[in-house]
């Protein structure tokens, strides 16, 4: 179906209905919080009775965008009937974190989707993917100019958010010529680009700068696999007294910007004998890596979680899973 008519069949989807429920997957990043900021914050200006919910709390560093204070984490609100139901940025329900939570809503409204991850298996009743695009911020963009829909500075500030992260700051593959005009136009809709470059990128700490460098000593290249790798401990954690899900963000991407190897793995230990792993590469499709351990993502940015343990193989950080027991997606 043209690309122009998937967002007018969106538009009049939400134009018609009153009760709507918008959906950030778990373990948020800026592309799925921008793009479901800037719907919520467009169909509350517009009147709607609109929802915004994430299983998982909003990380403080995003809480300069618009509205995030409004997002629940409180699954209660599926109890509630609703016109619509739209999921941003996720490749399925499970990694959106919600599978079960729409399995027992009170009637199944109808569910729309925004992803631009190639892996996603179209399970909505509109499916709003484009593959090629940055970021699903680069396809709310979209929406919103081929609907001749208004963008305010808010709205904006979102949607500059998600194409920033997806393409950290225009320095991986993903970013394209649509992402570039896109931001250059959500900064003239007033876009706060001083506010993302403060939170997003001159937010390290000390102690989390001390974590990439336990990261950076560890750094294993494998020539003939074209892979470079490195782990974080779950006692590095502990040594330096931080919390490791902020901490660790951007890591990846930071490695693929700047290390000329094919393909990068970050490996990190959680609690309960989980390791995640984060893939990264300008050349090689790592989804099919981040699938064989039972996740997904993009060709050029994928990752994986797995009850297993780190090992070091052939000159590279790899997993040895737990009975073969893979748990979910990440990125």
């Amino acid at each position: 179906m043209p690309e122009n008519i998937l967002h007018k069949k969106f538009h009049n989807k939400l134009k018609e209905s009153q009760k709507i429920l918008l959906v950030a997957h778990k373990k948020p990043d800026g592309d799925t919080l921008g793009t479901t900021g800037a719907f919520l914050h467009y169909l509350k200006r517009e009147g709607k009775d609109v929802t915004a919910f994430c299983v998982d709390e909003i990380p403080d560093h995003y809480h300069y965008m618009c509205r995030s204070h409004q997002m629940s984490s409180d699954p209660k609100v599926f109890e509630n009937e609703y016109d619509l139901l739209c999921i941003f940025d996720s490749s399925d329900l499970k990694y959106a974190g919600v599978e079960h939570l729409v399995a027992k809503m009170p009637s199944q409204p109808h569910l729309v989707v925004m992803d631009h991850h190639s892996t996603n298996i179209g399970y909505g009743d509109l499916n709003v993917v484009f593959g090629d695009a940055s970021s699903t911020a680069e396809i709310a963009y979209r929406f919103f100019r081929i609907n001749n829909i208004f963008i305010d500075p808010d709205m904006a500030t979102c949607m500059l958010t998600g194409i920033l992260s997806d393409t950290s700051h225009f320095t991986n593959p993903a970013t394209n010529s649509i992402s570039l005009e896109g931001a250059s136009h959500l900064l003239l809709c007033g876009g706060r680009l001083n506010d993302i470059t403060r939170y997003l990128v001159h937010n390290k700490t000390v102690p989390g700068l001390q974590l990439w460098g336990k990261a950076l000593e560890r750094i294993k290249e494998n020539k003939k696999e074209g892979m470079a790798s490195t782990v974080i401990r779950e006692q590095d954690l502990i040594e330096i007294g931080i919390d490791g899900n902020e901490a660790i963000e951007g890591l990846s991407n930071f490695l693929g910007a700047v290390l000329d190897v094919p393909i990068i793995m970050v490996l990190t230990e959680k609690p309960g004998g989980i390791v995640k792993g984060s893939l990264r590469s300008a050349t090689d499709d790592v989804s099919k890596i981040a699938k064989s351990f039972g996740g997904g993502g993009h060709k050029k940015a994928a990752g994986f979680e797995i009850a297993g343990k780190i090992i070091e193989k052939k000159g590279i950080w790899q997993v040895e899973p737990a009975l073969d027991l893979k748990i979910g997606g990440s990125r």
